[in-house]
């Protein structure tokens, strides 16, 4: 399959100054800093090439500080670590199991022993007692529970009983308040004890698990305990369950339907926003019409839990009503997944739901082109009909059509250009905000023949010329493979992390990061693969890979054990292992934020032992000052991202200055770090409030004569062909005053 070009690199836009760092008398640096020693390791040696990897240019050999050429335009790290957060929200585990009788609690106890009973939430008792919408003869039903202790509840599949238990208890505990708890569903009745009750308490044991759990011997121990404790317990039970026992068969109350299930959107919807919002929200036409016709004819009260739960999310999230809450309910389950697929009329319309779902939050040209990608890969050799027109058939829009069908919309939003530029589009996102996982789960489960085109499709994906497309590509893959992580390790993951191309096993290390995001139990394994990619033995694309993916120890552990592992892999001597290491530690400090210990641990790396480690270091700091940038609320300018966080505090503005200091003085990056340190003097000109901070941290760098002498020698230089004259003027001022 075809893959797209890589896009060309990108040139410097910012005019330089012929010879602006040509030596001078007064320039301190006494020999040209391109000048390297041939005895240095870092400069020419083992471990400088590695043939084969694609790091540099053909015939050329790369050097490490060739790391610093291909560092890519300021921000887009930052762009990507936002595209992801993005993308994994689209795939959150609680947007796939809803309006479901919630009984799910902790019955954790001391000692780590098995609970048997736990409070229920006060989220549910306020629902039994606000928003219960009583079945048929539900008042008789309290009247016969009146005179018994236990009461098994018996209904069918759906019907609400655990909802109908905790209404029966809050009505037999009036006019007191009630306290209810829940019983264990994992244990046996006859192994409560006096010490699992309360006085005056009601008790709800829903749907218990063993088979066992309710024989007479059990029912009896439990009446005894709960008459000494004045309690009740309301015992729910499948329908279809058989009771064999006779004494639990005289104890069965059985539930009626419920007449009006939309009642009980309307009183859970008050619950939540008031009564009176409720009936603005139930006004809405559209949500007229999808409440009756979700709810208008007889059926499971469960569903019209659901549809409220929809309605409420979309609410809360400001998304259109009726279209966000109806395609949540078409995709809650396999059937109407099933159901929802099958009503895509064509090839096309099916590959832009994949797609869609992939790449939610794209803008909507991209996303078509990419689906009209997986369609050229799934398509047979007698095309579907909609892949022709007849001689001289007009050709159709489709935009409009497809988003109705897979109950999309465009928002309009920016994208990131070249050189740091933004350009206004609109992106495609599914209704429904966890759509995503739902789509592209099924697709995976159920097109067996389709399932090895897919994954072609996404290794076409993972080299887009767009890097927004392959971060969210990244985290489809890891979503796919923790449901099928051997397949999906061998077949996508494993090949791009050996491969030439960094963009391939950026993406690698990402889908790494989301699979144990999505499935934590598969941590432990990733942690394994990664150790057996790190070896030294192993191929350097595999060790590159496995330095990328340093936020697999961050989420397990914190910053300091992701810095321990990337300390490991400062020190190998591979130039596509440190560029890694580099852009990891420039990650790492962008999600630790100021306050993270990053700063410490390059000065650490920078004055330890190994040489390579601590060229390693300062590279990885000039990648983070190019990189990195803030924009603070209500300000038109840009802050270098390090300068901000050095602006907060004296300690912040020390660990930063010493990094600069270190650079400044190290032959082999020199001219680098004047460049990054141009960009900071362009990024602050015409910023006051910058130009102030960055004269501060001048400051702070300029501790002796030598270091001070170079900062005049830049700044003067940012005055020519005025590059930052403004920032040129501070810095020199501040220097001055030292």
């Amino acid at each position: 399959m075809s893959e797209p070009p890589a896009p060309p690199k990108p040139e410097d836009p910012k005019p330089k100054a012929p010879n602006a760092r040509d030596p001078k008398p007064e320039d301190p640096k006494a020999k040209d800093p391109k000048a390297k020693d041939p005895k240095d390791p870092k400069a020419a040696g083992p471990g400088s090439a590695e043939p084969g990897t694609g790091d540099g240019a053909e015939g050329k050999t790369p050097s490490r500080t060739d790391v610093l050429n291909d560092r890519g335009q300021r921000g887009t790290i930052q762009d990507r670590i936002g595209t992801e957060r993005d993308a994994l929200a689209g795939y959150a585990p609680g947007g796939t199991a809803i309006g479901r009788d919630q009984h799910n609690h902790y019955y954790g106890a001391p000692g780590g022993r098995r609970g048997r009973v736990a409070p229920l939430r006060p989220e549910e008792v306020r629902e039994a007692e606000r928003a219960f919408v009583a079945p048929e003869d539900f008042d008789d039903l309290c009247r016969h529970a009146r005179d018994r202790r236990i009461v098994i509840l018996q209904a069918d599949r759906d019907s609400g009983r655990f909802a109908a238990a905790r209404r029966l208890l809050c009505v037999l505990a009036a006019p007191s308040e009630p306290r209810l708890y829940g019983v264990n569903p994992a244990v046996r009745l006859d192994e409560l004890t006096s010490d699992d009750l309360t006085e005056g308490a009601g008790y709800v044991y829903p749907d218990p698990v063993r088979p066992d759990a309710l024989t007479a011997f059990g029912l009896d121990k439990a009446a005894g305990l709960l008459e000494d404790a004045n309690a009740t317990l309301v015992v729910t039970v499948d329908a279809a369950r058989p009771l064999a026992d006779d004494r639990a068969a005289d104890l069965v109350l059985r539930l009626g339907r419920v007449r009006d299930r939309r009642e009980i959107v309307r009183g859970l919807l008050a619950l939540e926003l008031g009564a009176d919002r409720a009936d603005v929200v139930l006004a809405e036409p559209d949500v007229r019409a999808l409440v009756d016709a979700q709810l208008g004819e007889d059926g499971p009260p469960r569903h019209a839990r659901a549809v409220a739960v929809e309605l409420l999310r979309a609410y809360r999230q400001a998304l259109p009503l009726a279209g966000t809450a109806g395609q949540s309910l078409r995709l809650r389950d396999d059937e109407q997944r099933a159901q929802w697929f099958a009503s895509l009329e064509t090839l096309s319309l099916q590959c832009m739901a994949v797609a869609a779902a992939v790449l939610n939050g794209e803008p909507y040209e991209t996303v078509a082109l990419a689906a009209m990608e997986l369609k050229n890969g799934l398509e047979t050799g007698d095309p579907h009909a909609d892949s022709l027109r007849g001689l001289d058939a007009p050709l159709k829009p489709t935009r409009r059509k497809w988003l109705s069908s897979l109950g999309a919309r465009t928002v309009r939003s920016t994208v990131q250009l070249r050189f740091g530029a933004t350009a206004p589009t609109e992106v495609i996102r599914y209704l429904d905000p966890y759509a995503q996982g739902k789509v592209l789960g099924y697709f995976w489960s159920e097109f067996d023949e389709q399932r090895p085109r897919l994954l072609d499709w996404l290794r076409w994906c993972a080299v887009h010329p767009l890097e927004s497309v392959r971060t969210r590509t990244a985290v489809a893959t890891g979503f796919l493979a923790a449901r099928a992580f051997d397949l999906v390790r061998a077949f996508v993951i494993e090949p791009m992390a050996r491969g030439d191309d960094p963009r391939r096993r950026t993406v690698a290390a990402a889908a790494l990061h989301a699979t144990v995001t999505q499935r934590p139990a598969l941590r432990e394994p990733v942690r394994e693969l990664l150790r057996d990619w790190s070896g030294k033995d192993e191929h350097v694309a595999l060790r590159a890979t496995a330095a990328r993916a340093w936020r697999v120890e961050y989420e397990d552990g914190d910053a300091s054990a992701a810095l321990d592992r990337l300390e490991e892999y400062a020190a190998d001597d591979a130039v596509m292992v440190t560029a890694a290491v580099c852009e990891s530690v420039t990650e790492l400090w962008e999600t630790e934020g100021p306050g993270g210990s990053t700063p410490a641990r390059l000065l650490d790396w920078t004055s330890g032992a190994d040489e390579i480690r601590r060229l390693t270091a300062r590279l990885a700091f000039l990648t983070a000052a190019a990189q990195l940038v803030r924009r603070l609320p209500g300000d038109d300018f840009d802050w270098p991202g390090l300068l901000h966080i050095a602006a907060m505090d004296a300690d912040r503005m020390r660990g930063v200055a010493a990094l600069w200091r270190d650079v400044l003085n190290d032959p082999l990056v020199q001219e680098d770090a004047q460049d990054t340190l141009l960009d900071w003097a362009r990024m602050a000109d015409e910023a006051p409030l910058v130009r102030r901070s960055l004269a501060r941290l001048a400051r702070a760098v300029a501790t002796d004569d030598l270091i001070a002498g170079r900062l005049r020698y830049a700044a003067r230089a940012w005055a020519e062909d005025d590059r930052a004259p403004a920032s040129s003027a501070d810095v020199l001022t501040a220097l001055n005053g030292r």
